[in-house]
């Protein structure tokens, strides 16, 4: 086998979607899992919006749309008194919000993390990377230039087979109980509660409609049943019982549907099989740092909480899009290996704050079980900040933001969904913008509609140089051009009817703002240039109105 630049120890969606971003910047990947066979069951289901949004840059978004046929699911939760059939209330989880022009996909979406990772592997597959199963991660040793990884291969016939080999870098995305983790010497600190928590997958035959979310809670116990999708039978359940009957081994599917009829005295309800059932005991945990020298951490193997709000799936998608540039730009020697230190940097403080969020949330809602409390809308809804629309990466050494800016900010999930842009800032997501038109952009794609969300990519910085100030536009487009190829693409957008194209061929792209979605989504003048530098994670670097500000936020990183 040919050497491979980056081994990726753990093939669950953080490892999945990282080795997938390295191969398109051009970066060779190996992803190993110690499974012999492909996850299975619904687990974490929730995709978040700003998740869609990265899934929309990366190429891979249609697929998972159309996973679920194309609509959200709508969480309510039904609640049942003991016996009864009926709902004896609804309590409403999530509001439907309308995607608008800057937020295409401003509602969580709900995808079997089975099928998840089924779409993940297979764009793995189209660029001729596939997962090594079988191969169990054993140790490491660091090198200042190579990390040595040491594995074991179990074959068809079971057979182990040992390897060692070299790579440039190594990233454990290998779960809660990450080997990678403790072989580099960090520490999981945190909190294990006594609680455990009977999950798994069943089929619901009859009695309970799809569309809902349904509960029945009689204290101690307490079962939800979340739906997997409006055309499925099958539910996640979450089973809260006697903690002594939950702790020595996994229920079984016979012992759950015993319980079941007990608790809810619903015997009209007929299950199908349980593909998958597990004992789970909530685990509130994170590292303190996720490098050390050539070794990486993301997703679980960095952070592991409760699943009360979806954000952990997710926040492991973040952190290989966080990664992922910065890693491919420094191993092809674009970039001072400094960029790696704000990995750290970056994602720590958001992890710190999403931790605080999960735990709040699930300490909450036990609470509200277990003390007979009467739900409500407010004491259940789960909008706002667990959309992730907010996730900013304020004071990091690599956004070029103005010191009162970054003084203002304390909160990494600070802008909730719904608030609407103030005007585009830097550190915080990269605003859509639909109904712009290639024009001087070569004859296969002028006259072509697209979106931002299209134009940016997993591979380059995107600079948007807005307004009609030539000169500046001019002198910003040479400052892209002295950085490495590869590094930035040019994007200029003009107003609708508002330019003539003579003399700007030199752009990758030129797009007319036939719509006005962009100049108005970004707050932007028309007559005064302006120049947005979006990353390839899709976060604003910098917004700056002339080549001064470009060339700074390039600089901090990147010789030009």
């Amino acid at each position: 086998m040919d050497k491979s630049s980056v081994l990726i120890v753990g093939a669950g969606p953080s490892g999945l979607v990282l080795a997938l971003i390295l191969l398109k910047c051009g970066v060779s990947v190996r992803i190993i899992d110690k499974q012999t066979s492909h996850s299975k069951g619904s687990r974490g289901a929730a995709i978040q919006p700003r998740t869609l949004e990265l899934y929309d840059i990366l190429g891979i978004l249609p697929d998972v749309l159309k996973a679920k046929a194309g609509e959200p699911l709508r969480p309510s939760i039904a609640k049942y008194e003991h016996g009864e059939t009926n709902p004896a209330m609804f309590v409403k989880v999530v509001d439907i919000v309308e995607p608008s022009p800057d937020t295409p996909y401003p509602n969580t979406y709900y995808v079997d993390q089975e099928i998840h990772e089924e779409i993940l592997r297979s764009h793995l597959q189209r660029l001729s990377c596939t997962v090594e199963l079988g191969s169990e991660f054993r140790g490491l040793e660091q090198f200042p230039g190579h990390v040595v990884a040491h594995m074991e291969k179990t074959d068809s016939v079971g057979n182990k087979v040992k390897e060692t080999a070299s790579f440039d870098w190594l990233v454990g995305t290998d779960g809660a109980r990450s080997v990678v983790r403790k072989q580099i010497g960090i520490e999981y600190a945190g909190e294990t509660r006594a609680q455990c928590i009977a999950i798994g997958d069943i089929v619901v035959e009859q009695g309970v409609d799809p569309k809902f979310w349904h509960m029945w809670d009689e204290s101690p116990n307490s079962i939800i049943f979340r739906p997997s999708g409006v055309k499925d039978l099958s539910f996640m359940f979450f089973y809260t019982g006697r903690s002594e009957e939950l702790v020595d081994k996994p229920i079984t599917r016979q012992e759950f549907v015993d319980r079941f009829y007990e608790i809810t005295g619903r015997h009209d309800v007929r299950f199908g099989p349980a593909p998958w059932l597990s004992n789970y005991r909530p685990n509130m945990r994170m590292v303190k740092h996720m490098q050390v020298g050539r070794v990486f951490l993301a997703g679980d193997a960095a952070h592991c909480h409760s699943p009360t709000g979806g954000q952990g799936l997710n926040s492991g998608v973040h952190d290989a899009f966080n990664l992922g540039w910065k890693l491919a730009l420094v191993h092809k020697g674009h970039a001072s290996q400094t960029l790696l230190a704000t990995y750290d940097q970056e994602r720590i403080r958001v992890i710190t704050h999403m931790l605080k969020v999960t735990t709040e949330l699930h300490d909450s809602s036990l609470h509200r079980l277990h003390a007979g409390e009467k739900m409500t809308n407010e004491s259940w809804a789960r909008g706002g900040d667990i959309q992730m629309m907010g996730i900013n990466y304020s004071g990091s050494p690599i956004i070029l933001q103005e010191p009162d800016a970054v003084a203002g900010i304390s909160n990494p999930y600070s802008r909730p969904i719904g608030s609407g842009p103030a005007d585009v800032q830097a550190a915080y997501r990269a605003p859509d913008a639909p109904g712009l038109v290639f024009i001087g952009s070569g004859e296969s794609e002028n006259g072509k509609t697209t979106t931002l969300f299209s134009v940016f990519s997993v591979k380059v910085h995107t600079v948007l140089l807005f307004g009609s100030d030539e000169d500046c536009g001019e002198h910003v487009l040479e400052v892209t051009t002295r950085l490495p190829v590869g590094v930035a693409q040019a994007v200029r957008v003009f107003p609708h009817g508002g330019k003539s194209l003579s003399g700007f061929s030199s752009y990758e792209v030129i797009l007319e703002d036939r719509d006005g979605h962009a100049y108005a989504g970004y707050g932007v003048p028309f007559n005064k240039l302006t120049a947005v530098v979006v990353r390839p994670d899709g976060v604003v670097g910098a917004v700056a109105s002339g080549t001064d500000g470009v060339e700074r936020y390039f600089r901090n990183f990147c010789q030009i």
